[in-house]
């Protein structure tokens, strides 16, 4: 029977000791949280929401993380052993990794569950919801702003409802993917991303995510690589969104065609007067120093010869045939980098060992990585069927 609890937010350190204890007792809990992103560049956590117990009344609690430190609740998502049940986890897991320093273990996403069971590529919690439980879920506070208080009761009850039905509908994805075999498919999914989304790029290598960046000389390079690494530092400690600083393409610029002094460094298209006015000694430093500390060359990837150049379609489609015969996304499979550097290794490598894929270990090799493997070797044919669902048919 469901437990309808009162709608007052927890915030008090002792209440929230008490729900940690419950949750680690029960071994399992459904997490949600609310956060403000706008005008900030690490979101501001304003709502915890938690869920456990009986999944079809499962006690559910909104903690107020503005007036009380909620690590303890952070601290169960970091616990192997401890199951946390979250719907759409990418966010919910940075933030927790940016705002307590923990990775989470031991994590369930239902979305990439329910796309493993064919209920399509990103199904939405509502969605989830409606086709589990029979339940429609009002989306009416959706947009709410969540920092400010009070909450109305609405507000409060909209969000107990993002873990309120999350234990069922989780208790059912998993029946259906122990009938099909593929719980331990979606447990190593979800921990693989789980580790990827708790991590943060370290300032010194967010010049690579820089368009453009291996465009420039090595010594432009290291007068990139130094300007942002200053911007992330900087972004982090004022909270704000590093294109606020700095964007780009000046910063590409500056890179390009560094500038000597102050007056050179304020006629860069893009650079504010403001910024040159605030930070221009220390930008012109940045540049001087990174200049002078160059990164190290970058090998040269191995020429495909001109042969292998068609191959990636191929390879993409027998990952696309396998992926719909099966009913899950492609973008759970394999990449288009890991089919380029599959071909590499095949045409230019050593075929003594095989490279280190995730699309060649596990459950991808065995629902796609074999057969790509036996293509390359001649072993396997791709044909045109127009009465397969895929479009074509894989031949031994």
């Amino acid at each position: 029977m469901t437990t309808e609890p009162a709608l007052a937010l927890v915030d008090a350190p002792e209440a929230v000791a008490e729900i940690a204890a419950a949750i680690r007792a029960a071994g399992s809990f459904a997490l949600d949280l609310e956060f403000m992103t706008e005008g900030r560049y690490v979101a501001e956590l304003s709502l915890v929401q938690v869920g456990w117990g009986d999944p079809d009344g499962p006690e559910v609690r909104a903690i107020d993380p503005l007036k009380v430190d909620a690590r303890e609740i952070a601290e169960l998502v970091a616990d192997p052993d401890v199951e946390t049940v979250i719907h759409s986890a990418q966010a919910d897991l940075a933030l927790l990794g940016q705002v307590f320093s923990v990775r989470g273990r031991g994590i369930v996403d239902t979305q990439i569950a329910a796309a493993f069971l064919g209920l399509g590529d990103q199904i939405g919690y509502a969605a989830l919801v409606e086709r589990m439980a029979g339940v429609y879920i009002d989306k009416g506070s959706q947009f709410t702003e969540w920092s400010r208080r009070p909450l109305t009761d609405d507000q409060v009850r909209y969000a107990l409802d993002d873990v309120r039905y999350l234990p069922g509908a989780w208790r059912q994805l998993r029946a259906e993917l122990e009938t099909q075999g593929r719980l331990p498919w979606v447990m190593e999914e979800c921990d693989r991303l789980a580790e990827t989304w708790a991590e943060r790029t370290p300032p010194e290598e967010m010049y690579r995510r820089v368009r453009g960046w291996n465009s420039l000389r090595r010594r432009s390079q290291g007068a990139l690589r130094a300007l942002a690494a200053w911007r992330e530092e900087e972004a982090l400690r004022v909270n704000r969104p590093p294109s606020w600083l700095l964007n780009d393409r000046t910063m590409l610029e500056v890179a390009r065609r560094p500038p000597r002094d102050l007056n050179e460094l304020r006629s860069v298209r893009g650079l504010g007067e403001g910024t040159a006015q605030r930070y221009g000694r220390i930008l012109l430093d940045a540049v001087e120093q990174g200049m002078e500390d160059p990164p190290p060359a970058e090998d040269t990837p191995p020429r495909v010869p001109n042969l292998g150049q068609s191959w990636p379609a191929i390879l993409s489609g027998i990952v696309q045939a396998r992926c719909r015969e099966a009913s899950i996304a492609p973008r759970f499979v394999a990449t288009r980098r890991e089919i380029d550097e599959l071909i590499a290794w095949w045409l230019v490598g050593d075929r003594s060992s095989e490279p280190d894929l995730p699309l060649l270990r596990g459950w991808r090799r065995e629902l796609v990585g074999a057969d790509l493997l036996d293509w390359l070797q001649g072993k396997t044919a791709v044909i045109v069927d127009p009465d397969s669902e895929a479009g074509l048919t894989i031949r031994g």
